[in-house]
């Protein structure tokens, strides 16, 4: 029997930040598959540096050159967040107290490693329907190895499972993520004389105050599930301004929504073009510029809680089920029809971050869940 654990620790050990190319995790996981007598499918492309990434799709059944149709896809990212100098033991697995310490112990290799255990532990020979395990590339650069793998049309699911740190509490909904950059021009000119300029960092406060309305008013769309149940908004980077006693002819800043899954995303980025074509209609705003540049546009998900999905990783029929603020692949693997549930072993709250870590225990309790889901689903 292979231990999550011991998987782990040397999942770990491979460096992964998202700037790399995470082929040597794709290989290191074929080479743990493919004397169980596993197949793969390889669907690569280079980022916008030039670094090769790769998706890896798995299955113990015969996947051929098409479209890839599954009854359950199990799916888990490769890459992680970037660690700092201060952290020097990142790719080393330390156990304290029953607790995994690493970089990506939690997000997601703890969950990658219960992925593999749980697959060399599985009768392939008894499986009914499509299994594939999808490892993809770039989810934390804005998923774009899911992007690819619905571009490409490589794969539709039924059912997927998608691995994040939820605490093994399975997540039935999600929002989903916006960002956009907003910049106002304007026009420089001498502090002493104001009336020769005009300041873009003014018009731009004047904007953060309709859009701080805009976020009030938005509330009124709710879905009770979430908590807070509405769209949130937030500006968390502004920049502006050249010099103390110069009249600024540029402020930019970036704005963030996360829209509850009955919420186009759009729909967020056409009440603020609204906001800013009447404030540029105004006499007032003579002189002055707005533009808006989508950085991303997801949608969330949400996945009834009696789907057949659901009900495989719960533990029993009253355990809890919850959503989640936070992005993952689940909306991409929703476009690509399936029915979704995102969970995991180890809390968010300690992911992105030296904390990171993963409780032991958990990693056993979450092999055992996804034995379950693939003899439910697949068996």
């Amino acid at each position: 029997m292979i231990r999550p654990q011991d998987l782990l620790r040397e999942l770990v050990a491979i460096p992964s930040v998202s700037k790399m190319s995470n082929r040597p995790v794709t290989e290191w996981i074929q080479k743990t598959l493919e004397p169980l007598g596993w197949h793969h499918r390889v669907f690569r492309y280079d980022d916008a540096a030039g670094v090769e990434k790769v998706n890896l799709v798995v299955s113990p059944q015969l996947m051929g050159d098409g479209r890839i149709d599954a009854e359950l896809a199990i799916v888990c990212h490769t890459d992680t967040v970037p660690f700092g100098a201060e952290w020097g033991e990142a790719t080393e697995l330390r156990e304290r107290d029953g607790m995994l310490h690493g970089c990506g112990a939690c997000d997601v290799k703890g969950f990658l490693a219960c992925v593999l255990a749980a697959a060399s532990m599985t009768k392939t020979d008894e499986l009914q329907k499509q299994l594939c395990l999808v490892f993809t590339a770039d989810e934390e650069v804005g998923c774009r190895g899911a992007r690819y793998l619905l571009a490409s049309d490589a794969i539709r699911a039924r059912y997927a499972i998608v691995g994040e740190p939820t605490s093994l509490v399975p997540a039935r909904a999600g929002k989903g993520y916006c960002l956009a950059s907003v910049k106002v021009t304007g026009r420089a000119a001498h502090s002493a004389y104001p009336e020769a300029g005009r300041s873009a960092i003014l018009a731009a406060a004047r904007l953060l105050g309709e859009i701080e309305t805009l976020s009030r008013e938005i509330r009124q769309d709710r879905n009770d599930a979430f908590s807070p149940p509405w769209t949130t908004l937030n500006v968390g980077e502004i920049r502006g301004g050249t010099a103390k006693n110069v009249v600024p002819a540029e402020c930019s800043f970036l704005l963030e929504w996360r829209p509850i899954p009955s919420q186009r995303p759009e729909d967020v980025l056409e009440r603020l073009r609204a906001i800013i074509d009447r404030l540029v209609a105004e006499e007032s705003w003579e002189g002055l510029d707005v533009q808006i540049e989508v950085l991303r546009k997801d949608d969330g998900f949400e996945t009834k809680a009696e789907s057949a999905v659901i009900r495989a990783v719960l533990k029993d029929s009253s355990s809890q089920v919850q959503t989640i603020a936070f992005g993952t692949e689940a909306p991409w693997m929703a476009r690509m029809g399936a029915e979704a549930v995102v969970i995991g072993p180890g809390s968010m709250l300690t992911a992105h971050s030296p904390r990171e870590c993963v409780p032991s225990a958990e990693l056993d309790e979450c092999v055992i869940m996804l034995r379950r889901a693939i003899a439910e689903l697949c068996g």
